[in-house]
């Protein structure tokens, strides 16, 4: 199902006239563990902006995610905004604290893998931006999570984790997502130094999760590129790549930090694991802390962050602490 997936992307990703491409990559192993959302991974294609459906005419994947979403009731598009549109496949991995065990551990997470192909539209000006997300996804082997980690394990001389024989089982998943975000402060004129303050808030549904969601970050730095300063746990980071102005030049800089929080209705492993006897009752509020540094060079631009994550479940007291890095490329 992996290498479906990705026969898919590529294929999507022929359509477009491709402006920036992202990497994205998560891992407890930067903060010396490894248990629980132990990884991510996130590959991601955003095309260049346009105004009108005139624009997307040469862009057949924009003309076809633009004109799904300006059908649909409640997301009427605005002409006189600019429009991204875009693809990714992510993966994430899920495992207990004890991966040397080959038995179900009921006291504590299930092993898990989730492989999705998302699609999604940014409508935005310079103050704000509105994102419609749509995502195909599957739990279980098909989400090749069993095959990336034990690789990953014997390349870099990890314990192989035993348990994936009682991973949770095939689950086809649809989810939609709406965000809206706001640049409610910016600064640019205190020695030499630039500071904004983003918000956003969302709401996403579907078989996979249930939740409503909500940020803040804020940056200061020097010589980096105006865009929406955004991170949202877990993978879906690409409204950062809707650059404000004009190419950037040179070497610039910046620090940020920020909170997130969800109030989480439905988790399909969360839900589905205590179905099975795990001891996942799940947290209905959770709260995340970000903080990353950001380097940029022209075209290039590279993120190294960290986040410290509230217990997914109330049996555990332990919070959750994990860093990665984001890679993006302008064409």
């Amino acid at each position: 199902m992996k290498l479906k997936f990705t026969k898919i992307l590529l294929l999507f990703s022929l359509t477009l006239n491709a402006d920036q491409f992202s990497f994205s990559f998560y891992n407890d192993t930067f903060a010396g563990r490894d248990k629980h959302f132990t990884d991510g991974t996130s590959l991601s294609w955003i095309d260049d902006s346009f105004k009108s459906v005139e624009d997307t005419k040469s862009k057949s994947y924009d003309s076809f995610t633009y004109n799904i979403i300006n059908a649909l009731p409640l997301a009427v598009m605005d002409c006189n905004k600019n429009h991204n549109a875009g693809i990714s496949l992510s993966q994430i991995i899920i495992t207990p604290n004890d991966i040397s065990i080959s038995q179900p551990q009921y006291n504590d997470m299930p092993y898990a893998g989730y492989a999705a192909l998302s699609f999604y539209m940014f409508e935005w000006d310079e103050r704000s931006l509105k994102e419609f997300r749509v995502e195909f996804g599957v739990v279980g082997k098909e989400s090749g999570a069993e095959y990336v980690q034990k690789t990953i394990h014997s390349a870099i001389g990890s314990p192989d984790p035993k348990g994936w024989d009682t991973q949770l089982g095939t689950k086809y998943t649809l989810n939609a997502l709406f965000r809206y975000g706001e640049k409610s402060w910016e600064n640019n004129s205190i020695d030499d130094l630039s500071m904004d303050w983003f918000n956003h808030f969302g709401v996403q549904t579907g078989n996979f999760t249930t939740d409503v969601f909500g940020g803040s970050i804020f940056r200061v730095g020097n010589n980096y590129v105006r865009n929406f300063n955004v991170h949202y746990p877990y993978l879906k980071e690409e409204a950062s790549l809707l650059r404000l102005g004009n190419k950037h030049r040179g070497i610039g800089w910046s620090l940020s930090a920020g909170i997130n929080a969800n109030l989480l209705a439905y988790s399909y492993i969360l839900d589905e694991a205590k179905k099975e006897g795990y001891a996942t009752n799940k947290n209905i509020i959770n709260l995340a802390l970000y903080s990353g540094a950001d380097l940029y060079y022209k075209t290039h631009k590279l993120t190294f962050f960290y986040q410290t994550q509230s217990p997914y479940s109330n049996q555990k007291s332990t919070i959750e602490i994990f860093g990665g890095l984001i890679y993006a490329f302008q064409f």
